[in-house]
């Protein structure tokens, strides 16, 4: 099961991803949280959510929200800090 963080009005999910059963567990776990924003009408603007690849051996696993596919990113800036992929 993948692992979420919240704050505000902001989510992340991660977990570490090192097959095709990890990455069908991290997309089970999104398609979830689609579900629950659409039952409940909130939806997520997914043209704001990315997906981040971490690691050199990292499979870069496309993933869907919806009927969205997730940009790939190799920086974010969040809360004043820059992650990089690298």
């Amino acid at each position: 099961m993948s692992s979420l963080l919240k704050f505000a009005d902001d989510i992340k999910v991660f977990c570490q991803v090192n097959g095709e059963r990890d990455r069908e567990q991290l997309q089970a776990d999104s398609n979830r949280l689609t579900e629950w924003s659409e039952k409940w009408q909130m939806p997520f603007n997914t043209s704001m959510c990315r997906v981040m690849h971490l690691g050199k051996a990292n499979n870069k696993f496309e993933y869907t929200m919806g009927n969205y596919t997730l940009e790939v990113t190799n920086e974010e800036k969040d809360l004043g800090v820059i992650t990089s992929s690298s």
